[in-house]
């Protein structure tokens, strides 16, 4: 009977020390953001970049941190699968608009700008679909902590604008009409400075007013008033849109947003015209895409 208990004892003891010696031996767990990246399989691309642009170092240290964090899939989406193609320092540039100075959770998201630690603007908005980057770039996961700071997972790569609102005018084709007015009106240099939101009309949009509207009849004030009508200052993403009145640069006119069924803004006189592309990033500001032209 001694026996048997001493060799339980035993195998009691060699099992503890077993237990004991895996424990020691085993990789600490992920603490950091760069280990919480480095074993998630969604960042696989995330921790080559942050491998080529030499920052794993940095996001590794003390922080603290917050890291808007792209997936694969979000790369993809953004058009860049092959690092090789991108140089370390544009890679690094990238990716520091990516990362804020701060431990920022959710919860503590304001809408409005933000400067990034790459020194660069981006812009956050807040409502109850979540958090957002520029509009159009959602956080899919929220909070993700990690002992440096915190991971947000988000559906798109974050890109700096290069173009002003007056060069993508210039460049869609769908623009031709818009243009001519904006050039007519002399706006091309205002619209290529400052910080505007636009409501852009199609050709299509002009089109259509002009079966009404006698487009030689109008005086180039007039022109003028219905330009500066579709122009909010400010920036203004489709995820900071809310029902109500929005005072234009247009000072005598409000255009009126509603969300009730789909995204629709209203001139004073003109009916609904549906927002059909938002979120068209310039460095001045944004544009959205409207199928109707709004009459103040």
């Amino acid at each position: 009977m001694k026996t048997a208990f001493n060799q339980l004892t035993l195998a009691v003891a060699l099992l503890v020390l077993t237990l004991a010696g895996c424990k020691k031996d085993d990789p600490a767990a992920p603490t950091t953001i760069v280990d919480i990246a480095s074993g998630d399989a969604r960042f696989t691309t995330l921790v080559a970049a942050l491998q080529k642009a030499d920052l794993v170092t940095t996001l590794k240290g003390t922080g603290p941190f917050t890291v808007f964090a792209p997936t694969n899939d979000a790369f993809t989406k953004a058009g860049i699968t092959d690092l090789s193609k991108i140089t370390k320092e544009d890679l690094s540039k990238v990716l520091l608009d990516h990362v804020l100075a701060a431990n920022v959770p959710a919860s503590a998201v304001k809408s409005g700008e933000a400067t990034t630690a790459g020194s660069r603007k981006i812009y956050l908005s807040k409502n109850a679909g979540g958090v957002f980057i520029n509009g159009g770039i959602k956080v899919t996961t929220a909070d993700l902590a990690a002992s440096n700071g915190v991971i947000h997972v988000i559906d798109n790569v974050i890109l700096q604008p290069t173009r002003s609102i007056t060069d993508i005018v210039v460049a869609n084709p769908s623009f031709k009409t818009l243009l001519s007015l904006v050039q007519q009106a002399g706006l091309a240099t205002t619209l290529a400075t400052g910080a505007y939101t636009v409501f852009a009309p199609t050709d299509a949009a002009f089109t259509e007013l002009f079966k009404t509207v006698n487009p030689a009849s109008l005086t180039t004030k007039q022109i003028t008033d219905i330009l500066l009508y579709h122009v909010v200052p400010g920036r203004v993403f489709s995820s900071d849109l809310a029902n109500g009145d929005v005072q234009t640069a247009n000072a005598t006119g409000k255009v009126t947003i509603d969300l009730s069924s789909g995204a629709v803004v209203k001139g004073k006189n003109s009916g609904n015209s549906k927002i059909t592309q938002t979120d068209i990033l310039a460095t001045n500001g944004v544009i959205h895409v409207i199928d109707k032209v709004l009459v103040p």
